[in-house]
Protein backbone atom coordinates (compact mmCIF):
# COMPACT_ATOMS: atom_id res chain seq x y z
CA UNK A 1 0.00 0.00 0.00
CA UNK A 2 1.46 3.33 -1.00
CA UNK A 3 1.00 6.25 1.34
CA UNK A 4 2.19 9.82 1.05
CA UNK A 5 3.59 11.62 4.03
CA UNK A 6 3.53 15.41 3.78
CA UNK A 7 6.34 17.03 5.70
CA UNK A 8 6.26 20.68 6.56
CA UNK A 9 9.56 22.34 5.74
CA UNK A 10 11.05 25.18 7.74
CA UNK A 11 13.57 27.72 6.68
CA UNK A 12 16.25 28.66 9.17
CA UNK A 13 17.93 32.02 8.60
CA UNK A 14 21.01 33.09 10.52
CA UNK A 15 21.94 36.80 10.79
CA UNK A 16 25.60 37.52 11.30
CA UNK A 17 26.62 39.57 14.31
CA UNK A 18 28.26 42.83 13.36
CA UNK A 19 30.47 44.56 15.91
CA UNK A 20 31.24 48.22 15.34
CA UNK A 21 33.90 49.98 17.44
CA UNK A 22 34.44 53.71 17.44
CA UNK A 23 38.02 54.83 17.89
CA UNK A 24 39.15 58.27 19.16
CA UNK A 25 39.53 60.25 22.35
CA UNK A 26 36.31 60.96 24.19
CA UNK A 27 34.28 58.92 21.73
CA UNK A 28 31.65 56.41 22.92
CA UNK A 29 32.02 52.78 21.96
CA UNK A 30 28.94 50.74 21.15
CA UNK A 31 27.96 47.33 19.78
CA UNK A 32 24.71 45.93 18.35
CA UNK A 33 23.59 42.30 17.88
CA UNK A 34 20.70 40.65 15.99
CA UNK A 35 19.79 37.20 17.49
CA UNK A 36 19.28 34.11 15.31
CA UNK A 37 15.70 33.75 14.08
CA UNK A 38 14.55 30.07 13.97
CA UNK A 39 11.20 28.75 12.78
CA UNK A 40 10.62 25.36 14.41
CA UNK A 41 9.76 22.48 12.09
CA UNK A 42 6.06 21.83 11.72
CA UNK A 43 4.62 18.53 12.97
CA UNK A 44 4.47 15.89 10.21
CA UNK A 45 0.92 15.43 9.01
CA UNK A 46 -0.41 11.91 9.44
CA UNK A 47 -2.19 10.63 6.34
CA UNK A 48 -5.03 8.21 6.98
CA UNK A 49 -4.90 4.83 5.33
CA UNK A 50 -7.47 3.89 2.73
CA UNK A 51 -10.48 1.75 3.53
CA UNK A 52 -9.86 -1.28 1.26
CA UNK A 53 -13.59 -1.81 0.69
CA UNK A 54 -14.51 1.74 -0.33
CA UNK A 55 -11.24 3.04 -1.72
CA UNK A 56 -11.84 6.18 0.35
CA UNK A 57 -9.82 7.55 3.29
CA UNK A 58 -10.54 5.57 6.45
CA UNK A 59 -12.95 7.09 8.93
CA UNK A 60 -11.81 8.66 12.18
CA UNK A 61 -8.49 10.26 13.00
CA UNK A 62 -5.11 8.59 13.61
CA UNK A 63 -4.56 7.19 17.10
CA UNK A 64 -1.95 5.27 19.04
CA UNK A 65 -4.43 3.79 21.54
CA UNK A 66 -5.72 0.30 20.78
CA UNK A 67 -7.35 -2.42 22.86
CA UNK A 68 -9.24 -5.67 22.47
CA UNK A 69 -9.34 -9.34 23.43
CA UNK A 70 -7.81 -12.66 22.44
CA UNK A 71 -10.64 -15.17 22.11
CA UNK A 72 -10.90 -18.84 21.34
CA UNK A 73 -12.22 -18.74 24.81
CA UNK A 74 -10.90 -15.66 26.69
CA UNK A 75 -7.13 -16.26 26.57
CA UNK A 76 -5.10 -15.43 29.67
CA UNK A 77 -1.43 -14.45 29.54
CA UNK A 78 -1.04 -14.10 25.77
CA UNK A 79 1.59 -11.62 24.58
CA UNK A 80 0.08 -9.41 21.90
CA UNK A 81 2.58 -7.68 19.60
CA UNK A 82 1.70 -5.03 17.02
CA UNK A 83 3.66 -4.81 13.76
CA UNK A 84 3.50 -2.56 10.75
CA UNK A 85 2.60 -4.66 7.71
CA UNK A 86 4.95 -4.80 4.74
CA UNK A 87 3.57 -4.74 1.17
CA UNK A 88 4.37 -8.45 0.82
CA UNK A 89 2.29 -9.31 3.88
CA UNK A 90 5.24 -9.93 6.20
CA UNK A 91 5.70 -8.22 9.56
CA UNK A 92 7.54 -4.93 9.62
CA UNK A 93 8.64 -2.86 12.60
CA UNK A 94 7.29 -3.62 16.07
CA UNK A 95 5.17 -0.73 17.32
CA UNK A 96 3.62 -2.04 20.53
CA UNK A 97 3.17 -4.93 22.94
CA UNK A 98 0.85 -5.95 25.78
CA UNK A 99 -0.18 -9.04 27.77
CA UNK A 100 -3.79 -10.20 28.14
CA UNK A 101 -5.39 -10.17 31.58
CA UNK A 102 -7.62 -12.72 33.30
CA UNK A 103 -10.50 -11.79 30.97
CA UNK A 104 -8.38 -12.11 27.83
CA UNK A 105 -8.26 -8.32 27.39
CA UNK A 106 -5.31 -6.17 26.36
CA UNK A 107 -4.57 -2.50 25.80
CA UNK A 108 -1.49 -0.80 24.41
CA UNK A 109 -0.10 2.51 23.27
CA UNK A 110 1.56 2.23 19.88
CA UNK A 111 4.87 3.96 19.30
CA UNK A 112 3.38 5.74 16.29
CA UNK A 113 -0.05 6.20 14.71
CA UNK A 114 -0.01 3.76 11.76
CA UNK A 115 -0.80 5.14 8.32
CA UNK A 116 -1.34 1.69 6.84
CA UNK A 117 -2.17 -1.88 7.77
CA UNK A 118 -0.90 -3.54 10.93
CA UNK A 119 -0.76 -7.12 12.19
CA UNK A 120 -1.48 -8.11 15.78
CA UNK A 121 0.01 -11.43 16.85
CA UNK A 122 -0.98 -13.14 20.10
CA UNK A 123 1.56 -15.69 21.31
CA UNK A 124 1.10 -18.05 24.24
CA UNK A 125 -1.48 -18.03 26.99
CA UNK A 126 -4.23 -20.50 27.85
CA UNK A 127 -8.01 -20.64 27.70
CA UNK A 128 -10.86 -22.96 28.65
CA UNK A 129 -12.64 -24.53 25.68
CA UNK A 130 -16.38 -23.91 25.54
CA UNK A 131 -16.88 -27.28 23.87
CA UNK A 132 -15.49 -29.60 26.56
CA UNK A 133 -14.24 -27.33 29.38
CA UNK A 134 -10.67 -28.49 28.72
CA UNK A 135 -7.65 -26.26 29.28
CA UNK A 136 -6.13 -25.38 25.92
CA UNK A 137 -2.85 -23.73 24.96
CA UNK A 138 -2.75 -20.85 22.52
CA UNK A 139 0.25 -21.08 20.18
CA UNK A 140 -0.36 -18.17 17.82
CA UNK A 141 -3.35 -16.17 16.65
CA UNK A 142 -3.16 -13.21 14.27
CA UNK A 143 -5.27 -10.31 13.09
CA UNK A 144 -4.61 -7.87 10.25
CA UNK A 145 -6.23 -4.46 10.65
CA UNK A 146 -6.58 -2.37 7.47
CA UNK A 147 -6.08 0.83 9.45
CA UNK A 148 -6.01 2.19 13.00
CA UNK A 149 -8.08 5.28 13.76
CA UNK A 150 -10.47 6.50 16.41
CA UNK A 151 -13.18 4.74 14.37
CA UNK A 152 -11.35 1.40 14.42
CA UNK A 153 -9.15 0.81 17.44
CA UNK A 154 -10.70 -2.24 19.14
CA UNK A 155 -9.47 -5.56 17.78
CA UNK A 156 -10.73 -9.01 18.81
CA UNK A 157 -8.13 -11.62 17.85
CA UNK A 158 -9.68 -15.02 17.09
CA UNK A 159 -9.15 -18.13 14.95
CA UNK A 160 -11.29 -16.44 12.27
CA UNK A 161 -9.05 -13.34 12.12
CA UNK A 162 -6.07 -15.72 12.10
CA UNK A 163 -7.35 -17.50 8.99
CA UNK A 164 -7.80 -14.16 7.23
CA UNK A 165 -4.33 -12.95 8.29
CA UNK A 166 -2.63 -16.10 7.03
CA UNK A 167 -4.36 -15.86 3.67
CA UNK A 168 -3.49 -12.16 3.33
CA UNK A 169 0.19 -13.06 3.72
CA UNK A 170 -0.10 -15.87 1.20
CA UNK A 171 -1.86 -13.73 -1.42
CA UNK A 172 0.57 -10.83 -1.05
CA UNK A 173 3.78 -12.89 -0.92
CA UNK A 174 2.97 -15.80 -3.23
CA UNK A 175 0.38 -14.40 -5.63
CA UNK A 176 1.60 -10.81 -5.93
CA UNK A 177 -1.69 -9.36 -4.73
CA UNK A 178 -1.92 -5.84 -3.36
CA UNK A 179 -2.61 -5.66 0.36
CA UNK A 180 -5.98 -4.03 -0.32
CA UNK A 181 -7.11 -6.84 -2.61
CA UNK A 182 -5.67 -9.51 -0.32
CA UNK A 183 -7.45 -7.98 2.65
CA UNK A 184 -10.91 -7.78 1.09
CA UNK A 185 -10.68 -11.25 -0.44
CA UNK A 186 -9.37 -13.01 2.66
CA UNK A 187 -11.52 -11.19 5.21
CA UNK A 188 -14.77 -11.50 3.28
CA UNK A 189 -14.14 -15.23 2.82
CA UNK A 190 -13.30 -15.74 6.50
CA UNK A 191 -16.72 -14.41 7.53
CA UNK A 192 -18.41 -17.58 6.33
CA UNK A 193 -15.65 -20.14 5.94
CA UNK A 194 -17.09 -22.35 8.68
CA UNK A 195 -20.63 -20.95 8.88
CA UNK A 196 -21.80 -21.13 5.26
CA UNK A 197 -24.61 -18.70 4.53
CA UNK A 198 -24.81 -17.92 8.26
CA UNK A 199 -22.44 -14.97 7.78
CA UNK A 200 -20.53 -13.21 10.56
CA UNK A 201 -21.20 -9.43 10.68
CA UNK A 202 -24.14 -9.91 8.33
CA UNK A 203 -25.80 -6.62 9.30
CA UNK A 204 -23.54 -4.83 6.79
CA UNK A 205 -22.32 -7.33 4.23
CA UNK A 206 -20.46 -4.70 2.19
CA UNK A 207 -18.24 -3.78 5.15
CA UNK A 208 -18.36 -6.92 7.28
CA UNK A 209 -14.71 -7.75 6.62
CA UNK A 210 -13.75 -4.72 8.70
CA UNK A 211 -16.66 -4.51 11.11
CA UNK A 212 -16.08 -8.02 12.47
CA UNK A 213 -12.65 -7.04 13.82
CA UNK A 214 -14.35 -5.29 16.75
CA UNK A 215 -17.15 -7.78 17.42
CA UNK A 216 -16.88 -9.77 20.64
CA UNK A 217 -18.22 -13.26 19.84
CA UNK A 218 -21.49 -13.88 21.65
CA UNK A 219 -22.11 -10.18 22.36
CA UNK A 220 -25.11 -8.11 21.28
CA UNK A 221 -23.13 -7.07 18.18
CA UNK A 222 -22.73 -10.72 17.14
CA UNK A 223 -25.78 -11.04 14.90
CA UNK A 224 -27.56 -14.37 15.49
CA UNK A 225 -24.55 -15.48 17.56
CA UNK A 226 -22.82 -16.45 14.32
CA UNK A 227 -19.29 -15.55 15.41
CA UNK A 228 -19.60 -17.48 18.67
CA UNK A 229 -20.99 -20.43 16.69
CA UNK A 230 -17.92 -20.41 14.44
CA UNK A 231 -15.50 -20.51 17.35
CA UNK A 232 -17.29 -23.24 19.28
CA UNK A 233 -17.61 -25.20 16.03
CA UNK A 234 -13.82 -25.16 15.70
CA UNK A 235 -13.60 -26.39 19.30
CA UNK A 236 -16.05 -29.24 18.67
CA UNK A 237 -13.96 -30.16 15.62
CA UNK A 238 -11.04 -30.55 18.03
CA UNK A 239 -13.21 -32.69 20.31
CA UNK A 240 -14.41 -34.88 17.43
CA UNK A 241 -10.89 -35.75 16.30
CA UNK A 242 -9.16 -35.36 19.70
CA UNK A 243 -6.96 -32.48 18.57
CA UNK A 244 -5.54 -29.61 20.61
CA UNK A 245 -7.35 -26.40 19.69
CA UNK A 246 -4.25 -24.86 18.14
CA UNK A 247 -3.87 -27.87 15.83
CA UNK A 248 -7.49 -27.53 14.71
CA UNK A 249 -6.87 -23.85 13.90
CA UNK A 250 -3.65 -24.68 12.04
CA UNK A 251 -5.37 -27.24 9.83
CA UNK A 252 -8.18 -24.84 9.00
CA UNK A 253 -5.78 -22.00 8.18
CA UNK A 254 -3.39 -24.11 6.09
CA UNK A 255 -6.24 -25.49 4.00
CA UNK A 256 -7.83 -22.09 3.33
CA UNK A 257 -5.28 -20.19 1.26
CA UNK A 258 -7.33 -20.48 -1.93
CA UNK A 259 -10.96 -19.95 -2.86
CA UNK A 260 -11.39 -23.73 -2.84
CA UNK A 261 -10.41 -25.03 0.60
CA UNK A 262 -9.13 -28.59 0.55
CA UNK A 263 -7.22 -31.08 2.66
CA UNK A 264 -3.91 -29.92 1.17
CA UNK A 265 -1.59 -27.04 1.95
CA UNK A 266 -0.57 -24.23 -0.42
CA UNK A 267 1.88 -26.58 -2.17
CA UNK A 268 -0.75 -29.23 -2.81
CA UNK A 269 0.63 -31.56 -0.14
CA UNK A 270 -1.88 -33.45 2.00
CA UNK A 271 -2.04 -31.79 5.42
CA UNK A 272 -0.23 -33.62 8.17
CA UNK A 273 -2.19 -33.69 11.41
CA UNK A 274 0.13 -35.35 13.92
CA UNK A 275 -0.50 -37.77 16.78
CA UNK A 276 -0.65 -38.01 20.54
CA UNK A 277 2.54 -39.50 21.97
CA UNK A 278 1.80 -40.07 25.61
CA UNK A 279 0.73 -36.74 27.10
CA UNK A 280 2.06 -34.68 24.18
CA UNK A 281 0.51 -33.99 20.79
CA UNK A 282 3.33 -34.18 18.24
CA UNK A 283 2.41 -32.44 14.98
CA UNK A 284 5.47 -33.93 13.27
CA UNK A 285 4.18 -37.50 13.63
CA UNK A 286 2.99 -38.86 10.27
CA UNK A 287 -0.79 -38.93 10.19
CA UNK A 288 -2.54 -37.04 7.41
CA UNK A 289 -5.88 -35.33 7.14
CA UNK A 290 -6.92 -37.82 4.49
CA UNK A 291 -6.33 -40.61 7.00
CA UNK A 292 -8.32 -38.80 9.67
CA UNK A 293 -11.30 -37.61 7.61
CA UNK A 294 -12.82 -38.04 4.17
CA UNK A 295 -13.70 -34.34 4.14
CA UNK A 296 -11.83 -31.05 4.31
CA UNK A 297 -11.38 -28.91 7.44
CA UNK A 298 -13.78 -26.06 6.69
CA UNK A 299 -16.55 -28.39 5.49
CA UNK A 300 -16.08 -30.69 8.48
CA UNK A 301 -16.37 -27.71 10.83
CA UNK A 302 -19.27 -26.13 8.93
CA UNK A 303 -21.23 -29.38 9.24
CA UNK A 304 -20.64 -29.35 13.01
CA UNK A 305 -21.85 -25.74 13.24
CA UNK A 306 -24.98 -26.64 11.29
CA UNK A 307 -25.59 -29.68 13.50
CA UNK A 308 -25.20 -27.50 16.60
CA UNK A 309 -27.83 -25.07 15.40
CA UNK A 310 -30.19 -27.73 14.10
CA UNK A 311 -30.01 -29.82 17.28
CA UNK A 312 -30.72 -26.71 19.36
CA UNK A 313 -33.67 -25.74 17.15
CA UNK A 314 -35.07 -29.26 17.41
CA UNK A 315 -34.63 -29.42 21.19
CA UNK A 316 -36.33 -26.05 21.68
CA UNK A 317 -38.92 -26.59 18.93
CA UNK A 318 -37.76 -23.29 17.47
CA UNK A 319 -37.22 -24.04 13.80
CA UNK A 320 -37.54 -20.36 12.93
CA UNK A 321 -34.26 -19.70 14.75
CA UNK A 322 -32.52 -22.25 12.55
CA UNK A 323 -33.86 -20.76 9.33
CA UNK A 324 -32.89 -17.27 10.51
CA UNK A 325 -29.32 -18.55 10.60
CA UNK A 326 -29.62 -20.61 7.42
CA UNK A 327 -32.07 -18.75 5.17
CA UNK A 328 -33.86 -20.75 2.50
CA UNK A 329 -34.02 -19.57 -1.11
CA UNK A 330 -36.69 -16.96 -1.79
CA UNK A 331 -40.12 -18.52 -1.96
CA UNK A 332 -39.05 -21.84 -0.42
CA UNK A 333 -40.81 -22.68 2.84
CA UNK A 334 -40.12 -26.39 3.26
CA UNK A 335 -39.23 -27.33 6.83
CA UNK A 336 -36.39 -29.82 6.59
CA UNK A 337 -36.17 -30.27 10.34
CA UNK A 338 -38.61 -33.16 10.55
CA UNK A 339 -38.32 -35.88 13.19
CA UNK A 340 -35.85 -37.88 11.12
CA UNK A 341 -33.54 -34.93 10.45
CA UNK A 342 -33.72 -33.81 14.07
CA UNK A 343 -32.66 -37.27 15.18
CA UNK A 344 -29.64 -37.21 12.85
CA UNK A 345 -28.45 -33.78 13.99
CA UNK A 346 -29.03 -34.56 17.66
CA UNK A 347 -27.18 -37.87 17.42
CA UNK A 348 -24.28 -36.21 15.58
CA UNK A 349 -23.73 -33.76 18.44
CA UNK A 350 -24.22 -36.44 21.08
CA UNK A 351 -21.55 -38.61 19.45
CA UNK A 352 -19.05 -35.73 19.46
CA UNK A 353 -19.75 -34.79 23.07
CA UNK A 354 -19.42 -38.42 24.15
CA UNK A 355 -15.74 -38.34 23.15
CA UNK A 356 -14.97 -35.78 25.83
CA UNK A 357 -14.59 -38.36 28.60
CA UNK A 358 -11.79 -40.29 26.90
CA UNK A 359 -10.08 -37.60 24.81
CA UNK A 360 -6.44 -36.80 25.47
CA UNK A 361 -7.13 -33.10 24.86
CA UNK A 362 -9.26 -33.13 28.01
CA UNK A 363 -6.49 -34.78 30.04
CA UNK A 364 -3.42 -32.90 28.84
CA UNK A 365 -2.48 -29.37 27.85
CA UNK A 366 -0.32 -29.79 24.76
Amino acid sequence: MKTTLKLGLSAISLTSLLALAACGGGGDGGSGASGASVTPPSTPQQVNATDPYTGQPAGGTPTTQISGMVVSGPTIGATVTAYLLNPDGTNGATIGQAVTDAAGKYAMTLSQPPSGMIRLEAIGGTFVSEADSSAQKNVSLELVAPYVTTALSSFIITPVTHIASQRISYMAAKQGSTLANAYTTASSNALQIVTGNNVIASSNRSHGGIDYLSIIPGSAQDTLNTYADALIGIEYFGVKFDLPSHTAVRLLAQSSYSNSPSNTDSNGVILNVGKWIGSTFDESQPYTYAQMSSGVPNVDIASIVMSMNAASACANNDHAAYYARYPQPAGQITDYLDASACAVYTNNMAAIKAKTATNNRRKYVS
